[in-house]
């Protein structure tokens, strides 16, 4: 009975010690949250770290030249007008799961149709909660998924051109990282001289559920890595001194 309690210790200590080593070398990246959450313009850089207003002009004294404060503004509002004007209002749906398990990935769909078509619900899986609605739209439009309680990953582009012959969609990857009623937020944007502009926000309640296994693994996740190679330390060291105790002892 001793020797297999050593073993065993001794295979707890080896998967431990495995376990805690990986999760030190690789740590959980952020960059991914961030493009998640943060809208990015058609070149690509983050919206959030530009202090840009829609439609702005170059300050002026950056340029060199001193421009009037109302001119300025009239510009602007001008500018922002025109675009307005410019923008079309199609049919938008989109679906989230009826309920989600804790650490276990579900996909959020959105759909646009500027087809003509009355409804943007035919590209849509059909499993889940659908939500159907307006929203107006530019020629391009980016599509972003959030939520404190979930990570979210891009399947599809979020900066897409709208189609005239078939429906625009997008699709994420979205892992509950919390258990509970959390909220998830969809927001459309407009991209107006590679500055987005908001048009249409969606906040949707998922049901996250945990299973014994979503616990397991929510425990291990929130030890830190050192604790568990620790841990595998002492579990390999009992095992070893429970082996030697028991040879000796014969």
């Amino acid at each position: 009975m001793l020797r297999l309690l050593s073993f065993l210790l001794i295979l707890i200590g080896a998967g431990a010690l495995a376990y805690g080593g990986y999760q030190y070398m690789n740590p959980e990246p952020k960059t991914a949250e961030m493009s998640a959450s943060a809208p990015l313009g058609s070149n690509g850089f983050d919206m959030e770290s530009a202090p840009v207003i829609a439609g702005s002009k170059p300050n002026s004294s950056a340029t060199g030249k001193s421009n009037n404060g109302a001119d300025e503004m009239f510009g602007v509002a001008s500018s922002t007008t025109d675009f307005l004007s410019s923008l079309r209002t199609v049919p938008i749906a989109h679906e989230t799961p009826k309920g989600a398990q804790f650490g276990r990935p579900f996909t959020v769909t959105v759909s646009l149709d500027a087809t003509g078509d009355d409804s943007a619900t035919d590209s849509l899986p059909g499993t889940g909660n659908i939500v159907e609605g307006e929203a107006q739209v530019s020629d391009t439009v980016q599509a972003l998924v959030s939520g404190e309680a979930f990570k979210v990953e891009a399947i599809t582009p979020a900066t897409q051109r709208i189609s005239p012959l078939t429906e625009n969609v997008w699709r994420w990857k979205v892992t509950p990282t919390a258990v509970g009623n959390q909220e998830l937020v969809i927001e459309l944007f407009a991209l107006m001289d590679n500055e987005a502009l908001p048009l249409r926000t969606f906040r949707d309640s998922v049901q996250v559920e945990v299973s014994r296994i979503g616990q397991a693994i929510a425990l291990a996740q929130s030890i830190s890595p050192i604790t568990v190679v620790a841990g595998g330390v002492g579990s390999l060291l009992a095992g070893f001194f429970g082996f030697v105790g028991f040879f000796r002892r014969r």
